[in-house]
């Protein structure tokens, strides 16, 4: 896999990092919290007129056929801004799996294409922790030409300002993936913020009708897809923390250059320097392995070769996010901890990718196990 960007990757990466540093200041993320939804309205319309949640949207279903690279040029800019903005949920886990369905979703593509829907998952369910390849208590009975579904959902990621929800559940088949709109009967949600700024809520789901158009997959295929698209997401949140990283060695560059402790920039202080540098090798290890994940998942490999590769990039990039975020926060001194600097929000918001879909001791058993 050649790990240079494409001309397009580079034209992506340009008009993203011009857009995300003119529009992601860090008084507009503050300016945010106020938001119900937490979504900002008019940055993720520009997501759409840029055609960046038509990436991984086949060509014949109105998208541009990209890959997980592509995705990956894209989130490391995100990242470098702590943009909490619903792209691994609409730009990745929705389009992976509505592209892959058995009835057709195209309409629903063509409305994330376009910004006016979005699309959150709903899997995990309480008492339990990280269990992806066990059956949902949430089911999906047969009634009359359709189904209803009943069960609860924990911390469903970006849902306050989803328009649908993709749910898992155990129906007549076995394993299901269950397209519904958050405007159904019979739901209610409990919304909050999470530790970055993003949100997440509980659903509850109470009989609500479900169509036999509305089931995605079932059996072994609804495993399938759903694995595949947690990978593809997992890599994206990945990437974003990379490019978190990389934004904290340039903060903490510049503010060692221009604190001056003793008559001098504290830069000059050997042990400062030596806590940079190790921050600088493991950033660019975590770009290695993710660079590794990335050929597994868009060089055709199976899916146990590209599960293995995800979980020890997931292992790796997660350790390097903690030294360096927490470095970062260690150069800054109390500065470092408070919400007017920038390093605060890149610690909250690695943070909170490191627990996104899987925490390394998560990571530690799936690896073990294939």
């Amino acid at each position: 896999m050649d790990f240079n960007r494409s001309d397009l990757q580079r034209m992506l990466h340009d008009s993203a990092e011009r857009f995300v540093n003119e529009h992601y200041s860090l008084e507009h993320r503050r300016s945010l919290r106020a938001v119900q939804d937490g979504l900002d309205t008019a940055g993720w319309e520009t997501f759409a007129e840029l055609g960046w949640l038509a990436i991984l949207v086949p060509e014949e279903l109105g998208g541009l056929s990209g890959c997980m690279a592509d995705v990956s040029t894209l989130a490391e800019v995100l990242g470098s801004r702590c943009v909490t903005d619903p792209f691994i949920s609409s730009g990745v886990i929705a389009p992976t799996i509505l592209s892959g369905a058995s009835t057709s979703q195209e309409d629903l593509l063509g409305e994330i294409v376009g910004g006016t829907a979005r699309v959150a998952l709903a899997h995990d369910e309480p008492n339990e922790r990280y269990a992806y390849s066990q059956p949902r208590a949430t089911m999906l009975a047969a009634s009359g030409d359709g189904y209803t579904l009943s069960g609860q959902k924990m911390m469903v990621l970006d849902a306050p300002s989803a328009t649908h929800v993709i749910v898992t559940a155990t129906g007549p088949s076995g394993a299901a993936l269950v397209l519904i709109p958050m405007d159904a009967a019979g739901i209610t949600t409990d919304a909050y913020a999470l530790y970055d700024g993003s949100r997440a809520a509980d659903i509850h789901f109470d009989g609500t009708s479900v169509a036999a158009e509305a089931v995605l997959a079932d059996g072994d295929a609804a495993s399938a897809l759903l694995s595949l698209a947690l990978d593809r997401a997992r890599v994206t949140a990945l990437a974003q923390a990379v490019g978190s990283m990389e934004a904290e060695l340039d903060i903490c560059s510049a503010y060692l250059k221009e604190r001056e402790q003793f008559g001098q920039p504290i830069g000059k202080f050997q042990s400062l320097q030596h806590i940079m540098a190790e921050m600088f090798v493991e950033t660019h290890q975590a770009r290695s392995i993710l660079y590794y994940a990335l050929s597994r998942l868009d060089g055709g490999y199976s899916p146990d070769e590209c599960a293995k590769a995800v979980s020890l990039a997931a292992l790796r990039v997660s350790q390097a996010a903690q030294l360096v975020s927490r470095q970062a926060i260690q150069l800054h001194g109390g500065y470092g901890v408070t919400d007017e600097y920038e390093v605060s929000h890149h610690y909250r918001r690695q943070f909170i990718l490191e627990k996104t879909l899987g925490d390394m001791d998560y990571f530690t058993r799936r690896l073990s196990s294939l």
